[in-house]
C-alpha cells in the first residue's frame, strides 16, 4: 500500500515526539503567591459598612480649586508620566512582536542578474549558454509553527502580563504625582499659616518691647528685663526669616513637581483648604486591597509574564514542528520567467527534536523558573507592605485627629483666657503685661493647632494614598496560573 504525504508527516511527527529528548530539570516546589483571605488584619483595619474606597481624583475632594489645577498640569508635565506611558507603548509593540509568531508567515523575494558562465565548466561545451545572459527568480515562503507545546501562545501571555503591568504602573505614577503635589500644597498652607502665627508673635514681641522700655525708662522694671524683650523680639523675628523661606522651598518644591521652573510656585496663591473629613475603612479591605493597589496589579501581572517565561522555556526541550511551503519561477532568461516550465517548489515539515545542548536549555530553565520564584516573592512583599502602609496611614489619621480635637480645645482655652486677661485689666486687676502673656500662650497653642490641622488633612491623603488612590483593577484579584502546567 502507498502512503500519502500527510500521513508520513503524522508519522514520523509521532515517532520523534516518542524519542528522547533534553530532560526537563526538576527545580523542586513551586511556590504560590499569597491568598488574601490569609492575611489578618481584620482588628488593625476595621471595616465599616459606611467606608467606601476613594474616588478616581480624590485629592479635589478638598474643595480647593487650585489644588486641582496644580495636579492636573502636573500630570501633563511629569517627565516620570511621560516615561511610563513610552514603556507601556514599548511593551504594546512587544505583544505585537509576539503575536507575530503564532500566526503563519509569508515572504516574498526575487532577483535578477546577468552571468557569464565558463564554457570548461560544462560537457560538452556546447551545452554551455554562450556569452553574457540574463536570468531570474521570484519566489514566495509561506511558514506556520505548529507551536504544539504551545511556547509562541506562552511568550504572547507573557507579553500581554507586561503591557498591562506597564498600563497599571503609569496610573501609580499618576497616583504618586497626584499625592505629591497635593501632600506638598497642604504643607504649603501650614508653612503659611505657621509664618502668619509668627508674624502674630513677633508684633506681640514688639508691643511687650515697646512697654517694657517705657517701664525702665519710668524706673519701674530694669535694664535686664528690657534686654530680655530685645533678645525675645531677636529670636523671633529668626523664627519669623526660617518661616519665609520654608513657604518659599515649599513653593520651589511644587513648581519642580508641577514639571515648571521655580517661578512656577511664586503663582500660587494662598491654599484654601476645608479641614479634613472623618473617613471610614472600607467592610472588605481585608480582601480587595489588592485590587485596589497599583503597585499590587504590578507585581501580580509581572509574576504571571514570569510564569509564562518558565512555559516558554520548558517547551525548548520539546520537538518542534514548522510547516513551509515554497513556490516560484526560476530561468535562464528574464523572458521565460513566467512560464509553466520555469515552476519549482518544496512542501513540507521541519522538525527539531533538542537533544544535547550543553546544559544551555536547562540553564535558561533554571533562569526563569528563579524569575519567576522571585516574582512569587516580589508579589508577596507587596501586598504585606500594602497592608502595612493602610496600617500605619489608619493609625496616624486617627491619631492625628486625636490630638486635632485637644489642639483645638487648647487654643480655645487661650483665647477664653486671654479675654478673662483683659477684662481683668479692664478691672484694674491685671497689667497689660499679663494680657501679652496670656496672647503668647495663645499663640503657642496656636502653632500647635495649626500642626497638627496639617497633619490631619496629610495623613487623610496619605490613607487616600495608601487605598489605592481610586484605583480599581478590571481583572481576577489573584493568578491561576501555573507555570509547570
Amino acid at each position: 500500500m502507498i502512503t500519502t504525504f500527510p500521513s508520513r508527516v503524522a508519522t514520523l511527527s509521532a515517532l520523534i515526539a516518542l524519542t528522547g529528548c533534553a530532560a526537563v530539570p526538576d527545580t523542586g516546589p513551586q511556590p504560590a503567591p499569597i491568598a488574601p483571605e490569609s492575611i489578618i488584619a481584620s482588628q488593625s483595619l476595621p471595616g465599616t459598612a459606611e467606608g467606601e474606597w476613594p474616588r478616581m481624583a480624590s485629592w479635589r475632594g478638598y474643595a480647593d480649586p487650585q489644588l486641582g489645577l496644580l495636579i492636573e498640569e502636573g500630570l501633563a508635565n511629569s517627565p516620570d508620566l511621560a516615561a511610563a506611558l513610552a514603556r507601556t507603548r514599548a511593551a504594546a509593540a512587544l505583544v505585537q512582536e509576539a503575536r507575530g509568531a503564532t500566526l503563519p508567515s509569508l515572504d516574498v523575494g526575487g532577483g535578477a542578474s546577468l552571468e557569464k558562465r565558463t564554457y570548461n565548466g560544462g560537457f560538452p561545451k556546447q551545452f554551455v549558454p554562450e556569452g553574457w545572459n540574463d536570468n531570474g527568480e521570484a519566489s514566495a515562503t509561506l511558514g506556520f509553527d505548529l507551536d504544539l507545546w504551545g511556547r509562541n501562545r506562552a511568550a504572547l501571555a507573557a507579553a500581554r502580563g507586561e503591557v498591562h503591568a506597564a498600563a497599571v504602573e503609569a496610573q501609580e505614577v499618576r497616583l504618586m504625582v497626584g499625592s505629591s503635589i497635593a501632600l506638598a500644597y497642604v504643607d504649603l498652607s501650614r508653612q503659611m499659616a505657621m509664618r502668619d502665627t509668627r508674624q502674630q508673635m513677633l508684633d506681640l514681641q514688639t508691643s511687650r518691647q515697646d512697654l517694657v522700655a517705657r517701664r525702665v525708662a519710668q524706673g519701674i522694671d530694669n535694664a535686664a528685663i528690657l534686654r530680655s524683650a530685645e533678645a525675645a523680639s531677636a529670636s523671633v523675628r529668626s523664627d519669623l526669616a526660617a518661616a519665609d523661606a520654608m513657604v518659599l522651598l515649599r513653593r520651589h518644591q511644587l513648581a519642580v513637581l508641577m514639571g515648571a521652573g521655580p517661578d512656577r510656585g511664586l503663582a500660587i496663591t494662598r491654599p484654601h483648604l476645608p479641614p479634613a473629613a472623618a473617613r471610614s475603612l472600607p467592610q472588605d479591605i481585608t480582601t480587595n486591597l489588592i485590587g485596589h493597589r497599583p503597585d499590587i496589579i504590578v507585581a501580580r501581572e509581572r509574576m504571571q509574564a514570569a510564569a509564562a517565561r518558565v512555559k516558554v522555556a520548558r517547551a525548548d526541550f520539546y520537538p518542534a514542528i514548522r510547516l513551509g511551503a515554497l513556490i516560484g519561477f526560476q530561468s535562464l532568461g528574464l523572458s521565460h520567467l513566467f512560464e509553466s516550465d520555469s515552476v519549482y517548489g518544496s512542501v513540507g515539515p521541519a522538525i527539531s527534536l533538542p537533544l544535547f545542548h550543553g546544559g544551555a536549555l536547562q540553564g535558561r530553565y533554571r533562569a526563569q523558573q528563579a524569575g519567576f520564584d522571585a516574582a512569587v516573592a516580589d508579589y508577596d512583599k507587596n501586598v504585606l507592605t500594602a497592608y502595612q502602609q493602610v496600617a500605619y496611614a489608619w493609625v496616624d489619621r486617627r491619631t492625628a485627629g486625636e490630638r486635632l480635637v485637644e489642639a483645638k480645645a487648647a487654643y480655645d482655652a487661650g483665647a477664653a483666657a486671654v479675654e478673662l486677661v483683659k477684662r481683668r485689666e479692664g478691672a484694674g486687676l491685671a497689667s497689660h503685661l499679663d494680657v501679652l502673656a496670656a496672647e503668647e500662650r495663645m499663640l503657642q497653642a496656636r502653632f500647635v493647632l495649626d500642626e497638627f490641622e496639617a497633619a490631619t488633612t496629610s495623613a487623610e491623603m496619605i490613607l487616600i494614598r495608601a487605598l489605592g488612590g481610586g484605583f480599581a483593577d478590571t481583572r481576577a484579584t489573584q493568578s491561576e496560573d501555573n507555570p509547570h502546567e
